[in-house]
């Protein structure tokens, strides 16, 4: 997986990016990993493929996929 420069804010939330010369994403601590897990799964949903075939994408085209989807589904 690529664009993954914000990982520990992504992960760890915006105090641990802080504290490590990180970029605030927006998250609170212990926020990344079901953030990531509800841009995953809405990937995975919108692009029909498995967690193994998916793990080559771009994080970028993940992210955009689950936020299409999701912005899809909030106009029905």
């Amino acid at each position: 997986m690529t664009g993954t420069r914000n990982f520990t804010a992504w992960v760890h939330g915006d105090e641990t990016a802080l504290r490590y010369g990180g970029t605030p994403v927006g998250l609170p601590t212990g926020a990344g990993c079901a953030a990531g897990n509800r841009l995953v799964d809405a990937y995975l949903a919108a692009t029909g493929r498995t967690a193994a075939q998916a793990l080559p994408a771009d994080s970028r085209d993940v992210i955009d996929t689950a936020l299409r989807l999701r912005l899809h589904e909030g106009r029905r």
